[in-house]
């Protein structure tokens, strides 16, 4: 049995504000077009330069134990802002650490942790509110000034992301790959996504992604439950002897999902499992259009076929199949002449339909048979290079996504900035409140300046033009702004300095989790280290 070290109190706090502090200096440097490279080494001592947030926070190790699981915990919460929106990881460090630290300067002994707790979450909800109420829809000029923002400045790289949602749509999927020479460029594919991913993440392939992808899978589309291997011994022997990768989309018991698990393990084909999309009827209809599109035959027993019937020519076919949490994309060398004239049904269909649900569903399906893969392939001249850029390409793909569903705000921070004036002392004046509360209110108002301060630090400002800067911002409209590229303060929306509505929101609630979280620890048990 491990023997633990036990931390209370105060020696718990000061290591836990340190850890963070650590991951703050660390990953704050990259914010912003004026923020610094990061040189990493990793496990056998090869460097690799990123600009990336999350790159930088999952690299980090702290050799005090209590430090590590706090920099760890405000880690985690900002991996569930890349996971969500895409971008924004640095930004929620930066908030965090700033909110922590307010917290421990200005909080007393008399103070009531669980209501600063109430006061953080309550101001939280009313920042929501308002920046819901500002948040603007775009077009296609302002989806590459995001684009192009979020992959810091390069417009190349903005221009394309830009062509290939304006080709695919906003529900369609917009990809990333290695280019062949040191050119970046965009190609259309067919292809499909589903709205589900993987049944277990010990399939992964690549866990810095959190992802499987394999390259030339066949295709199984089923209808009915998978309860165990031997159900469909044929195709997996098939598989085994043939050396070649599965996608089986299906539900599945949990044991068959662990043979598979053990199966990839032990090399003897890669295989992956995908949780079917929709319910009822509409799960069979989106799996017919899937099993149509892949060339593959449609298990039913509603069709005529089950699980046992099952034979290796059945099974569809894929160029490249990417398999996430909580999608999967499918890219399709050529789909068969059937797909046309469901597309041309579906359209029909929606002529006379009112129902609103029903409505949905069959632009559901016509998106997925419709909207085709848009890859942007990345040069670089060195495999160093060709890593921080293609982080920095999926980061410009995720937040131009969601801009795009979501709308923008004011970017630079700037409206964080003005939210903390507008609610600083904003609680409901009638209300029976404590002063804990009203402390915590204020803590968070308060650190709501931290990004773009960051982003000013991280110009080399003074602390004098620093706030004659911040002033000025302050009381302007909502989508004026400071904009460290040009050293002005001007219409960020007109300049393209925006930010996607859904990364801001994501990078509030996240930061306020895990910090609340934080201020109500009092003890923190770690194993000791030898």
């Amino acid at each position: 049995m491990i023997e633990k070290k036990i931390y209370f109190g105060d020696d718990a706090w000061e290591k836990i504000v340190s850890g963070v502090q650590q991951l703050d200096e660390a990953v704050g440097s990259t914010l912003g077009p004026n923020g610094r490279t990061v040189i990493l080494e990793d496990d056998f001592g090869n460097p690799h330069v990123t600009k990336d947030g999350i790159t930088v926070a999952q690299s980090l190790v702290l050799s005090d134990p209590v430090e590590h699981l706090a920099m760890s915990t405000v880690r985690q919460a900002s991996k569930k802002t890349a996971l969500r929106a895409g971008d924004g990881t640095t930004s929620s460090i930066v908030l965090a650490h700033a909110l922590l630290q307010i917290i421990g300067k200005y909080k007393t002994q008399a103070s009531s942790v669980h209501e600063i707790k109430k006061g953080v979450y309550d101001c939280m909800k009313q920042a929501v509110k308002r920046i819901k109420e500002v948040s603007q829809d775009i077009d296609n000029t302002k989806l590459k000034q995001v684009a192009t923002l979020s992959a810091n400045g390069d417009e190349l790289i903005g221009g394309l992301i830009a062509s290939a949602f304006e080709k695919v749509g906003k529900d369609g999927v917009v990809s990333v790959e290695e280019s062949y020479n040191e050119e970046s460029y965009m190609t259309l594919k067919e292809g499909t996504k589903i709205d589900r991913g993987y049944a277990s993440h010990h399939m992964v392939t690549d866990l810095n992604k959190r992802e499987f992808s394999v390259k030339d899978p066949l295709i199984l589309v089923c209808a009915a439950e998978i309860q165990g291997p031997q159900q469909i011994l044929s195709v997996l022997e098939f598989c085994a002897k043939n050396n070649l990768p599965i996608i089986i989309v299906a539900n599945t018991s949990d044991e068959f999902v662990a043979t598979m698990i053990l199966n990839n393990r032990q090399g003897r084909f890669k295989s992956c499992v995908v949780n079917p999309p929709g319910i009822g009827y509409k799960r069979d209809e989106l799996l017919q259009d899937l099993a149509l599109m892949t060339g593959a035959e449609f298990v039913s027993e509603d069709m005529g076929t089950d699980l046992g019937s099952i034979t290796p020519d059945m099974l569809g076919r894929a160029s490249k199949v990417v398999v996430k949490e909580g999608e999967t994309v499918l890219f399709i060398d050529e789909q068969p002449e059937e797909v046309d004239q469901i597309k041309a049904y579906l359209h029909e269909m929606m002529q006379d339909i009112k129902n609103e649900d029903q409505m949905w569903h069959l632009r559901d399906r016509l998106s997925k048979l419709t909207g085709g893969v848009a890859t942007i392939n990345v040069g670089a001249s060195t495999e160093v290079e060709m890593k921080e850029k293609k982080d920095r390409v999926d980061d410009a793909i995720s937040a131009s996504r969601i801009a795009l569903k979501e709308g923008v705000l004011p970017g630079g921070g700037s409206f964080l900035l003005k939210l903390s004036k507008k609610l600083t002392n904003g609680w409901d004046e009638e209300a029976d409140l404590t002063d804990s509360y009203k402390e915590g209110w204020n803590y968070l108002s308060k650190s709501l300046q931290a990004p773009v301060r960051r982003l000013l630090d991280n110009s080399y400002y003074d602390e004098k033009s620093k706030n004659i800067i911040l002033d000025k911002v302050t009381h302007s409209e909502d989508f004026i702004g400071y904009n460290v590229k040009s050293e002005k303060i001007e219409d960020l929306l007109e300049t393209g300095i925006i930010d996607p509505t859904a990364v801001t929101i994501n990078v509030l609630e996240n930061a306020v989790s895990v910090v609340s979280e934080l201020i109500t620890t009092d003890c923190v048990i770690t194993n000791v280290r030898a």
